[in-house]
């Protein structure tokens, strides 16, 4: 018979090699999202809104048997990763790669995807849910240079508007591969924006001389308001728009005797703008450089 501390260690060990199996399946947890293949048509019209060329980087987060890339590579060459936490996903993604002849073009990584390091992307492809979308982006905005592009099959991002949407009419789909059904399907496109929001002071330097001026922005997303102090008069901007690191606005100064229009355009790079101004209105129009600090 077993003695009373025999039966005890037992105890212990198995509580701790259930601990460790328990730790194990927690660090391979299933996918989030059942796998459906985004059809052929679907994947060529997303790639085609993106804009994808041969310079790009592009990530597919979810990437199922990894069509997207391998089609951004055959199509575009353009280099891709696919990303997916389902190990037989992963084999089936290498080995469609190398079937397609653009295995030296992209790769595939077994991991969970809010783990991933995507800072290199310029493209950021996704067919997840909408509670996946909203919980992954701040990491978008937060990782990806502006600029950067993300389509989603099928989900949206909430509160932040896309910048362009498509859709394909009657798609077969197979969320059960053997009863697929035809719907159509949407996609959604949206430009990493800069971080512009705050209080800018700025000079622009016309042929009357340097002027200084204060400019403060709101900024939700991509979209942007505001006024600018210009000779301690307060003015609205308006036709405000930020693409990427691409800022855009005009400012009607009707402070002086003749009414003058200038268009602000330039590249938000950190604390920084730097771009041109046309000038219309006064004694003669003219284009002349601005610079503004946060």
């Amino acid at each position: 018979m077993l003695k009373l501390r025999h039966v005890v260690c037992l105890v212990i060990l198995f509580v701790v090699v259930a601990g460790f199996a328990a730790a194990a399946r927690c660090q391979e947890r299933a996918p989030d999202v059942h796998f459906v293949p985004t059809p052929d048509e679907v994947v060529a019209e997303m790639l085609k809104m993106a804009r994808v060329t041969g310079n790009d980087i592009v990530y597919d987060l979810g990437c199922g048997d990894g069509r997207i890339v391998i089609t951004a590579a055959k199509r575009y060459g353009a280099r891709g990763v696919g990303v997916d936490i389902d190990p037989e996903r992963i084999r089936e993604s290498k080995e469609n790669a190398l079937n397609a002849g653009v295995a030296d073009r992209v790769r595939f990584i077994q991991q969970d995807l809010f783990k991933t390091d995507f800072k290199e992307a310029t493209v950021v492809f996704l067919y997840l849910l909408p509670e996946l979308n909203l919980e992954l982006r701040p990491k978008l905005l937060r990782d990806l240079k502006p600029g950067s592009r993300i389509i989603s099959h099928e989900f949206d991002m909430g509160d932040w508007k896309p910048d362009d949407s498509g859709v394909v009419r009657n798609v077969k789909l197979y969320y059960n591969p053997k009863n697929p059904f035809e719907k159509d399907t949407y996609f959604y496109y949206w430009v990493v924006p800069s971080e512009a929001g705050g209080g800018w002071r700025g000079t622009l330097t016309t042929s009357k001389g340097g002027q200084d001026f204060l400019l403060h922005l709101a900024q939700e997303f991509q979209k942007i308001k505001g006024e600018m102090t210009l000779r301690g008069q307060k003015v609205p901007i308006t036709d405000a728009q930020l693409v990427g690191d691409r800022i855009g606005f005009t400012v009607r100064d009707e402070s002086q005797s003749e009414r003058v229009v200038m268009e602000f355009n330039g590249r938000v790079t950190g604390d920084t703008i730097t771009g041109r101004v046309e000038v219309r209105g006064g004694a003669a129009p003219e284009e002349v450089a601005w610079t503004a600090r946060r």
